[in-house]
């Protein structure tokens, strides 16, 4: 299933979506409206709500799907065009990101490969949904982004065994990781070695994520998805991929990022990009750039981009 946050416009409240294909997203509100004659319950709010409901949400959203059939009414239904996309994550997910996790970045950052994983943290609030623009900061002019598989936690654990990682996954999608490389170190600090996480990652609008989350049953193989990023206006390719790149596998990284951590339905794992970010190239993004990230089997992330006033 690809399931989404949206409003039917600007002016009307959030949402559950599931897309159906061929530009149809399916009210799942309305439609449990239709279905059983009654008020559809919170877990069709959002996709954080469906998330926190567990088990028990997932297997009525089947149902609901499966009383509507083929033959559904066309009210029912919105056209993907006209649809304001909100996050297909938690209502206040922790946001954990994971550098450096393919070799190919690795070697082009002349950068040892951790036996570990590395992580750093996104605050919640950068979270930017499919369609919305990126603000480029007015005090930064290295604006830098990076494509990223992103999987979004389904079940509530803690010290999670690998073997049992995957259970605790709901689905991916994808996300672009904002860097601003003229902020990545204070500007007097004796020790330049040290990054300054807050500002290099944590602008606001530094995370577009989306468009929606594929559950985990459509992509059984995580591990050989391309991955594609490109600028609309600039036909020159920017970052291009595939997951078998990871260095550290998604059941590697729930397991260490669980560990004194509790990891909560629509958490969010970002789990590295390949090589070719522009802090390589020195191509950073301007007003009027459109990002495109593409994932295989999941879809694409457009992003604007806009110069902070």
């Amino acid at each position: 299933m690809k399931l989404l946050t949206f409003s039917p416009d600007a002016r009307s409240a959030p949402r559950l979506g599931a897309y159906l294909g061929s530009d149809r997203v399916l009210d799942v509100s309305s439609a449990y409206g239709h279905a059983f004659h009654g008020t559809a319950p919170d877990w069709f709010g959002s996709v954080g709500h469906l998330l926190a409901g567990g088990d028990p949400a997932f297997s009525l959203l089947r149902e609901v799907l499966g009383r509507i059939g083929p033959d559904r009414d066309s009210s029912l239904v919105h056209d993907l065009s006209r649809i304001v996309f909100g996050l297909p994550t938690g209502i206040s997910p922790k946001v954990l990101c994971v550098t450096m996790n393919y070799l190919s970045h690795a070697q082009a950052s002349l950068t040892k490969p951790s036996e570990d994983p590395y992580f750093f943290i996104k605050l919640p609030h950068v979270l930017t949904p499919h369609g919305a623009p990126v603000l480029c900061s007015r005090t930064s002019q290295k604006c830098d982004s990076e494509i990223e598989l992103a999987v979004i936690i389904g079940k509530r654990g803690k010290y999670i065994a690998r073997e049992q990682a995957m259970d605790h996954v709901a689905g991916y999608t994808v996300a672009n990781d904002f860097s601003f490389r003229d902020r990545r170190t204070l500007k007097s600090d004796p020790n330049s070695a040290r990054l300054n996480w807050l500002t290099l990652k944590n602008l606001d609008t530094a995370a577009p994520i989306g468009p929606w989350l594929v559950t985990r049953d459509d992509i059984p193989n995580p591990y050989d998805l391309d991955i594609t990023l490109t600028l609309d206006n600039d036909s020159r390719e920017r970052q291009t991929g595939n997951t078998s790149g990871m260095m550290h596998t998604i059941e590697d990284l729930i397991h260490h990022a669980s560990d004194g951590l509790t990891l909560e339905p629509g958490d969010v794992i970002l789990t590295g990009t390949p090589h070719e970010v522009a802090f390589g190239h020195d191509r950073f993004l301007t007003e009027g750039d459109i990002l495109r990230a593409e994932i295989e089997r999941i879809g694409a992330l457009v992003t604007p981009v806009t110069r902070e006033a």
